[in-house]
């Protein structure tokens, strides 16, 4: 995996910083409420041409091998679109994939946007911290339901969790396959998000036993990262828009920032948004150099549930400083409310990644008294 230098961190802020200022469009978002596949930050094809899809893609395989850290970064950056969708569900679908060590040729497909691989996991509202399927697999078909699965109108595959006599398997789905049907639902900011019901669909088995489940939690937990990523994103919109809003605002004949009460609001906000960046950091610089998956899940965990926690912090001061006129659709305010809205539970809440957490120091703890 290739690392991240500070010269391509920086010239992947501004292609993403560029896209956003050509691309962001709010009443397009307004308007593809409740569509499928909705308005995106950009689709499929613009994607694979500015090299997105590439990046989490190992070099062996035509990607760039940049990893999580790198598509950390778009991500992040996208929430200038409002939504860094379908980057996420793509992301994780590949990064199954490269975990499961899938040699067919898919991830080269992926690179040039001739496929799109997504990650169906979901069965239960809490299923994060320890997805047990009951989706089956057996003599080469699959079935069962698998919730919440993100960007599923653009898939052309599936990678399904299932079981196997008792066993953790990774099976590949065709889209297209017989078997397959997609349902839709909406999430907050009305982006569509999908249950997949799988009816003896054929499928390929990409990985068995440990090597299926440690595969799964890697790919979870890179996702984890990548919402935070986009998490911290809409933060920082979030708290420029509300000091604009200070700074323009009046009241009494002056700018509404320049009272004392709303300053310190501001300043604890601006407190936590430097704290979260800073953990945000940490984790992107360190994220692809981890191999020991109770480390990575422990940062992936530590790191979301700041995220999460600041996010709803800003959120609700971002309100309070705005008044109502910060939930009203016009406002470009709501649009980031409701994108937060939509990913705050997504992989995770912050109760689930602390629970998490905990049982991997646990897990941790064990190992090393056995040692």
């Amino acid at each position: 995996m290739t690392i991240v230098d500070p010269q391509t961190a920086e010239m992947l802020r501004e292609t993403v910083a560029k896209h956003c200022e050509r691309h962001a469009d709010g009443a397009l978002i307004r308007a593809s409420r409740g569509d499928v596949p909705g308005a995106l930050a950009a689709d499929v094809a613009t994607m694979a041409e500015l090299g997105w899809l590439a990046v989490s893609v190992p070099e062996d395989h035509g990607g760039l091998g940049l990893g999580v850290s790198a598509t950390g970064i778009i991500a992040e950056g996208l929430s200038g679109c409002y939504s860094s969708d379908p980057l996420t569900g793509l992301f994780l679908g590949a990064r199954a994939l490269v975990h499961a060590q899938e040699s067919d040729g898919l991830l080269a497909q992926v690179v040039e946007g001739s496929a799109t691989p997504v990650l169906a996991w979901q069965e239960n509202a809490h299923d994060f911290a320890s997805p047990l399927p009951a989706t089956e697999y057996r003599n080469g078909t699959v079935s069962g339901t698998k919730r919440w699965v993100a960007s599923a109108a653009q898939a052309s595959h599936f990678v399904v969790s299932a079981r196997e006599d008792g066993r953790d398997v990774l099976v590949l789905v065709d889209a297209s396959s017989d078997g397959v049907s997609l349902s839709f639902g909406t999430r907050a900011d009305g982006t569509p998000i999908s249950e997949l019901a799988l009816t003896s669909a054929p499928s390929t088995v990409i990985a068995r036993g440990s090597d299926a489940t440690r595969a799964l939690r890697r790919t979870l937990d890179e996702g984890t990262i990548l919402v935070a990523a986009e998490l911290m994103g809409h933060i920082d919109r979030m708290m420029k828009l509300v000091l604009e809003h200070l700074n323009t605002r009046k009241q009494f004949g002056k700018v509404i920032g320049s009272f004392q009460a709303l300053q310190h609001r501001a300043s604890n906000m601006f407190v936590h948004q430097r704290l979260t960046r800073s953990v945000l950091t940490t984790t992107l610089g360190c994220a692809d150099l981890i191999t020991d998956p109770v480390e990575f899940g422990q940062r992936a965990a530590r790191l979301r549930a700041r995220l999460n926690d600041t996010t709803q912090l800003v959120m609700r001061e971002s309100i309070q400083l705005f008044g109502a006129m910060g939930i009203t659709d016009e406002n470009e305010l709501s649009l980031h409310i409701k994108r937060c809205l939509s990913l705050l539970g997504y992989l995770g809440n912050s109760t689930e990644q602390r629970r998490y957490w905990t049982a991997l120091s646990a897990q941790s703890a064990r190992t090393g008294d056995t040692n």
